[in-house]
């Protein structure tokens, strides 16, 4: 079998499995909304559990009212973060990512990823809610803080931003603790029951986030940042799981679990709930109104008596997919890294990407010295399909002769020729072998040159300052389409073809791989050149021994 022919029907499957996919996403018929009316939906599902917590902490208003005279934020700056916490309801309703600019510039400001307003809303929540007549601050309290700027001062062990409510007897203090070089922010909360009367209640935490439909060209849905997840996840304490808004709107999703965890999640970005392990908490989500959700993670019922207090401490994590950190922070998290559908081979090669990286400190060189190591790997499958295509082409008058002999009778034909394969010793199918079992490895590493936010804005050499995106220059495609072309020329099988199909493959491979190289991360693309350019030096000198040895046979 000809593999350069393989290579081609499966980049003509693969595209037609692309414009299958962005057809359906461009002009699929829309779900059936639901019956009740997107403005009173938000009413209908309240955000916390109605069966023992009061309406007035059910639903919180879509823009809270606020009083001049009265402090509504506090500000933080870390050396990671540049925050804003707001004191109604102690919601965390900014965050800046210092360490990640929007675009690859001196000048860029950098990534907004937390936003209470606007239609890409996106906040963070951690309150206590209350049961029956018991007071509790819930999603509208109004907290007061000490100050209003909070700074991380170089050398301190951790930032505290004390929040504090008072009400009827019941205090409540929040202290959201800021740790350096740390993307976990703490939320220690402690309650004093100052009445006569116990008090009961749970606390909460809450992710608040829009998701509109967005609006793009059929060709855009193309690009490679379509194919990853943007949206809401959990961990069940056994598995991870995806949530989409459709889901949401759909299907109640509503679960008991110990260990588990809510986060939102887009390309590169995490907001994640991490309530304690060791206790049962409910997670759940409703639909605020069509483009708007809410996530909650509501913890066990506390019964405090008066004059008593209580504590809760919950942790958020806000900031990069980076998988070394998401590890330890909870079990699972680091799952809402997307590898697609091959996430069993992509995250090993990330980890042994990681390593080399680690070790030569340059991703660029360490893609170069993966290629290397997997050509080490597949080098005997190779060398003996090298061999076996070398030989094909030295039998290549002998099976035309063949073919002019038996050319009314396609059977005798066939047979005359597999007769001299086995004469020879001739496999015409090992050629597609080293191909099929790296094509898995070629998809697994696309998936981990898009989705790890490690390789975001990583640079290379020269032109290349960031291997997650497209070549700016298109020098790398180019490369790849030259590499394409010249595996023609030392490819046995390619030499024993007609004019028309060698012509058509001579065309079809480089022109391909130039618009697939286009769209592709660099990185990916310099996998590829590389990958060719070990194929070709191979090649070349498995055809130089096959032709010195059919030599020496002949004399």
């Amino acid at each position: 079998m000809d593999n350069r022919r393989l290579f081609l029907w499966l980049s003509l499957a693969a595209l037609v499995y692309l414009m299958w996919n962005a057809w359906e996403l461009e002009f699929a018929v829309p779900p059936p909304k639901p019956s009740a009316p997107p403005t009173l939906m938000h009413h209908a599902a309240p955000l916390v559990n109605p069966s023992f917590l009061k309406s007035s902490v059910e639903t919180p208003p879509l823009a809270p009212a606020r009083s001049a005279r009265t402090q509504v934020t506090v500000r933080v700056r870390t050396d990671l973060y540049r925050a804003r916490i707001d004191l109604v309801g102690g919601r965390l309703a900014s965050v800046d990512l210092l360490r990640y600019p929007q675009k690859l510039s001196a000048e860029s400001p950098p990534v907004h990823w937390l936003e209470d307003q606007g239609a890409r809303r996106l906040y963070a929540v951690s309150t206590l809610v209350s049961r029956g007549t018991s007071s509790a601050p819930g999603l509208q309290g109004q907290f007061v803080a000490p100050h209003q700027n909070f700074v991380l001062e170089k050398g301190a062990r951790r930032l505290v931003v004390p929040l504090v409510w008072k009400h009827q007897g019941v205090t409540v203090i929040e202290q959201w603790i800021f740790h350096p070089q740390s993307y976990v922010i703490t939320v220690k909360t402690r309650l004093v029951n100052g009445t006569r009367r116990p008090w009961q209640g749970a606390p909460l935490l809450g992710i608040d986030y829009g998701h509109p439909p967005i609006h793009s060209s059929f060709f855009d849905r193309f690009l490679p940042n379509h194919f990853i997840y943007h949206g809401a996840a959990y961990y069940n304490g056994h598995g991870y799981h995806e949530l989409s808004p459709a889901h949401i709107q759909k299907k109640k999703f509503d679960l008991e679990a110990t260990g588990g965890w809510l986060a939102y999640t887009n390309h590169y970005f995490l907001v994640a709930l991490l309530p304690p392990r060791t206790r049962t908490w409910r997670y759940y989500a409703l639909p605020r109104t069509q483009t708007r959700y809410w996530l909650g993670a509501l913890g066990p019922v506390n019964s405090v008596l008066p004059g008593g207090g209580a504590n809760w401490t919950a942790r958020l994590y806000v900031g990069p997919k980076r998988q070394r950190r998401l590890t330890t922070v909870a079990p699972g998290l680091s799952r809402t890294v997307d590898y697609g559908f091959l996430s069993i081979l992509s995250r090993p090669l990330y980890l042994l990407l990681a390593w080399i990286e680690h070790a030569v400190g340059n991703w660029g060189v360490a893609i170069i010295l993966l290629v290397l190591l997997i050509k080490i790997i597949f080098f005997p499958l190779q060398h003996t399909s090298g061999r076996s295509m070398a030989r094909i082409r030295a039998i290549q008058p002998r099976i035309k002769a063949i073919q002019e002999r038996f050319k009314g009778d396609r059977e005798q034909s066939y047979r005359a020729t597999l007769e001299l394969y086995k004469k020879e010793k001739v496999n015409p199918v090992s050629g597609c072998l080293p191909m099929l079992l790296q094509f898995p490895i070629y998809i697994a590493l696309y998936w981990v040159l898009l989705a790890s936010v490690e390789l975001r804005h990583a640079p290379f050499a020269l032109w290349i300052h960031d291997l997650s995106a497209p070549d700016p220059l298109y020098i790398l495609p180019v490369l790849y389409a030259g590499t394409m072309l010249v595996q023609q020329w030392v490819n046995p099988q390619a030499a024993g073809m007609d004019k028309h199909q060698r012509r058509i493959l001579m065309v079809m491979l480089p022109v391909m791989s130039l618009l697939f190289g286009s769209v592709m991360p660099s990185g990916l693309v310099l996998y590829w050149v590389v990958s060719g350019l070990f194929g070709i030096g191979q090649q070349w000198h498995i055809n130089r021994v096959v032709l010195r040895e059919a030599a020496k046979a002949h004399r």
